[in-house]
């Protein structure tokens, strides 16, 4: 333990001062990225990577591992993704000085919550990017003025029930989608009945539900489309994202998560 102390103690001596300012820890300097820590006796808690050296957490606890490249696969809701990330990107920049600044302004009022519990404000050209692809997912008219802060209904998730026989995908919840906002469904493809935990990544976008839409909604097309039929599925899990985003601003709430069985 004492050895790992040292290697971290030596990774990040260049970087201490900027690592510990008031500010996101997250950046880059000489091909390195910062990993993001909490201080204590030494360190108490460290996210990120540097070099080819990642910080994590899991059920086990802190976890230290080698840095691994996925495949990019380059599927199609990745390029779309990218694309759109670039689009929004460029017109961040296209923006006038006053349209920036109304953005950057309001960061403070959006404050978030980081992997280490910490809380953070997004940067002006973050809360552009986040609200209008929200916008975009839902089919909504995109923004170039920053939105001001609205509140959501707690949503809850009652049920997903899927069939393998007839492959019918339905979704039970509350409220009805109230007026002015669209409810975003993502959701996973069937896996093992043993899993509990399913990462973010695992997560694909299904449908964005329209206002006063009431329970239960039939998914059955939308969920097809992005996973295939459910006729080998019995037995396993499929895990659901339900939040709601406003249609004026983009801005989200937060998400709620459950999962259903797939029966015979």
């Amino acid at each position: 333990m004492t050895l790992i102390y040292l290697f971290i103690i030596v990774l990040v001596w260049e970087m201490a001062a900027e690592a510990f300012a008031p500010k996101s820890f997250l950046g880059s300097k000489k091909g390195l990225t910062f990993a993001k820590f909490t201080p204590g006796a030494i360190i108490s808690e460290i996210r990120g990577k540097i070099a080819a050296t990642v910080f994590t957490k899991n059920k086990a606890g802190a976890s230290i591992r080698n840095r691994v490249t996925p495949i990019n696969r380059r599927s199609v809701g990745q390029t779309e993704q990218r694309q759109s990330l670039a689009s929004l990107s460029a017109q961040w920049r296209g923006l006038t000085e006053a349209q920036r600044l109304s953005w950057n302004n309001s960061g403070a009022s959006f404050p978030q919550t980081d992997n280490l519990g910490q809380t953070i404000f997004l940067t002006g050209a973050q809360l552009f990017i986040r609200c209008n692809a929200n916008l975009i997912l839902t089919g909504n008219v995109q923004i170039t003025s920053a939105p001001t802060p609205t509140s959501f209904d707690v949503l809850s998730f009652t049920a997903i029930a899927a069939d393998a026989s007839s492959g019918v995908v339905s979704l039970t919840f509350t409220p009805t989608v109230p007026a002015g906002f669209e409810m975003v469904v993502r959701a996973t493809a069937p896996v093992s009945p043993g899993k509990s935990f399913i990462p973010g990544s695992a997560f694909r976008f299904i449908k964005a539900i329209a206002p006063a839409a009431t329970s239960p909604q039939v998914l059955t097309a939308e969920y097809e489309a992005v996973f295939g039929s459910l006729t080998n599925s019995t037995d396993q899990k499929i895990f659901v994202e339900l939040y709601l985003v406003e249609q004026a601003s983009g801005l989200a709430g937060i998400g709620v998560r459950g999962f259903g069985v797939v029966l015979a």
